[in-house]
């Protein structure tokens, strides 16, 4: 019985977005900039209304140039909120590990 359990809680976290892997998650939508300048910084805006922090900086620099497209990102999820996006928008912190254009 302590098997299952714990079997079934190992299968039931892995479909969490805390679940970090080598493969990462697939996230679809396009980069959205928040903020007001001088301090904007860039995120994720899934097409299902989810919004996510990037990071690290590196990254979230990288992304913006993604701004108007639909794209699909491979992403990890962070288990903890880092950088400055993650103080203001809602549904977590992602690390993009590679994404691509989708037509």
């Amino acid at each position: 019985m302590k098997k299952r359990v714990l079997l079934a809680a190992l299968l039931s976290a892995c479909f969490f977005p805390g679940c970090t892997s080598e493969a990462g998650s697939i996230i679809r939508g396009g980069v959205r900039i928040y903020g007001s300048d001088p301090g904007t910084y860039a995120g994720i805006a899934s097409e299902d209304g989810r919004i996510f922090a990037v990071y690290p900086p590196e990254k979230e620099t990288e992304i913006r140039q993604l701004q108007g497209y639909y794209v699909e990102f491979t992403v990890r999820f962070l288990p903890d909120p880092k950088g400055y996006g993650s103080l203001f928008l809602k549904d977590g912190t992602v690390t993009p590990l590679s994404w691509k254009i989708i037509d």
